[in-house]
């Protein structure tokens, strides 16, 4: 018995025709596998008796007859039909109505679906089509975070907490999304640059904290940020200042209010008043930094509120002049120094303490408490002063009332 036969037989039984005797020879010309549409129907009528799961049915056909065989609201409609006991292949869908796609929809309620989508679902919404992007572009584009990190092998960035990463390969790269990994013969930076600035450059988009971090001296970054970029805070790190600058220089002064700096060696006081000239710094108002300051550097945060850094170690601190300096900040809120110098952990805070004229206990120190008022005003500065490993010590300064 060849198939055609044997396919007869089987669905003839299948709906309860139990006639051993039917006469082949009297019956139409047998449909066979090349007749393609027959063949998608007694699938899709399979899987409705069976009642399988429509999108697994569909995924499951396509990789059988190919992908062009039959799109999906196609597949949906005869789908429910056979579910709901119309098995007749030979319906004429003629006179049905025009199927209604996404583009059919009220603008107001697309308006109100993307609204609700997530904010990075809805930036690749932008890619598909012309009036899609004009609706996406109609809300502010804001993320929460985006982190990038590249290196010589690899470039990884999340995206309001979504993680994706492009590692490079031997004739490639391997580019992971969350639920899913693609194998591409593309270069590993060429890779994440098609997703990477596409969304960079969505117009008027905001970010609440940038962080980007370079091991190498990739010149391809260069045109990664639109100038001015829109972020409220950013944190940079490089292996040396030279690279930083573009980047920082990309920030819209004023609507920048937290900077972060570090970079490999700390101690290049070439670019710490080049850095102060930024007007990012100038109108920021919080400040981090892995680099020296000098007591004269101080001078130049009067305008922040808080600011981190460390205390240049290869000379003696005049902490009374530190103080004095803080003191008269009409901003200040607080701000921590590490401070590290070339003598015994111990000596070194009992030092700090009683310059800042605190009567000491002997023994071993670990922590120092010291408050100053403000002179004319009922404000204090609360240090604290904590031995650390290494010859160091953080000194914390807070304003109070």
């Amino acid at each position: 018995m060849d198939f055609s036969d044997f396919e007869l037989w089987f669905w003839r039984f299948y709906h309860g025709c139990r006639d051993f005797n039917f006469d082949l020879s009297a019956d139409q010309e047998p449909k066979t596998l090349v007749d393609v549409r027959v063949v998608s129907m007694y699938y899709i009528l399979y899987a409705a008796l069976q009642k399988k799961p429509i999108f697994d049915s569909y995924r499951t056909f396509c990789d059988a007859v190919g992908k062009d065989t039959m799109d999906y609201p196609d597949f949906e409609f005869w789908y429910y039909r056979f579910y709901d006991g119309e098995l007749n292949f030979d319906y004429d869908r003629s006179m049905d109505p025009v199927p209604k796609t996404i583009m059919d929809m009220p603008v107001k309620l697309m308006r109100k679906i993307t609204e609700n989508l997530d904010p990075v679902d809805r930036a690749y919404l932008r890619s598909m089509n012309r009036p899609i992007k004009d609706v996406v572009n109609s809300h502010p584009p804001l993320f929460k975070e985006i982190g990038i990190s590249v290196s010589d092998r690899s470039v990884t960035w999340n995206i309001s907490r979504k993680y994706f990463s492009c590692y490079k390969k031997e004739n490639g790269c391997t580019f992971y999304k969350p639920n899913e990994y693609i194998e591409s013969d593309t270069n590993y930076m060429e890779k994440s640059l098609k997703y990477l600035t596409p969304l960079l450059k969505i117009p008027k988009l905001q970010v609440h904290h940038l962080s980007i971090s370079w091991h190498d001296n990739i010149q391809v970054l260069d045109d990664l940020l639109p100038v001015p970029f829109h972020a409220k805070s950013v944190t940079l790190f490089a292996l040396n200042m030279d690279d930083i600058f573009p980047f920082l220089s990309a920030m819209n002064p004023g609507e920048l209010e937290s900077i972060h700096l570090k970079s490999i060696p700390m101690d290049d006081r070439d670019h710490i008043p080049r850095f102060f000239e930024t007007e990012q710094f100038k109108q920021a108002k919080h400040v981090q930094l892995v680099m020296w300051a000098n007591e004269d550097d101080l001078l130049k945060f009067s305008h922040l509120k808080t600011f981190k850094c460390s205390l240049d170690s290869g000379e003696v601190v005049d902490f009374l002049r530190v103080r004095e300096i803080i003191s008269s900040f009409q901003h200040f809120e607080s701000c921590e120094f590490r401070h590290s110098y070339f003598l015994d952990d111990d000596f070194l805070i009992r030092t700090i303490g009683e310059a800042l004229g605190e009567e000491l206990p002997f023994g071993p120190l670990k922590t120092i408490k010291h408050r100053y008022q403000i002179p004319e005003s009922n404000e204090y500065l609360d240090f604290e002063i904590e031995d650390e490993k290494y010859t160091s010590c953080t000194i914390r300064i807070v304003k109070n009332r």
